[in-house]
């Protein structure tokens, strides 16, 4: 999810760059008790025909994907945010703070996306300059690739045909 935002009074333009999180936490969590309540449910069966090791498997399983879960909505919380203040590109990324601060000079910096013909390629599309490389957009697919893509070059006000799209 690509998102754009200007603040009038201060001038600084910044792209937040997010995971799409398709569900929220608590419904994670109401998937996470369904499917354990089936499968106790289920374990108390065949424990009632005497298969009573069946019910720790049960417990384990709904913790196992209660932790997946888990794992999965907190690597969905992965945002960047890029900012143009003045003269400078400014990358801050992480999941509840900013871990990574990346600063560039917008005037030297390029935006290049590596467009794989292939459909289940998403590409890479990443900051250059100075020999550095930085890449941005991880958690995108490759249609929001494109559209950040777009507002990157948009942002350091290039024209499009003047920066070329490398396949």
């Amino acid at each position: 999810m690509v998102s754009r935002q200007v603040n009038s009074e201060t001038g600084i333009t910044q792209i937040v760059v997010r995971a799409n999180k398709s569900m929220s936490w608590r419904a994670n969590v109401i998937l996470a008790a369904s499917l354990g309540g089936i499968s106790a449910l289920f374990g108390g069966v065949i424990a009632s025909f005497g298969f009573w090791m069946v019910l720790p498997f049960a417990g384990l399983e709904f913790l196992l994907v209660y932790i997946c879960l888990g794992k999965a909505y907190r690597r969905l919380g992965y945002t960047e945010v890029i900012s143009m203040v003045g003269d400078k590109l400014l990358v801050e990324s992480g999941y509840d703070n900013p871990v990574v601060t990346s600063e560039m000079p917008s005037h030297w910096t390029r935006v290049s996306f590596a467009d794989p013909p292939s459909a289940f390629e998403v590409g890479r599309l990443s900051l250059q300059c100075s020999g550095k490389s930085l890449e941005i957009g991880r958690a995108l697919n490759k249609e929001e690739k494109r559209l950040l893509y777009k507002e990157m070059l948009r942002c350091l006000q290039f024209d499009e045909p003047k920066l070329r799209l490398i396949s």
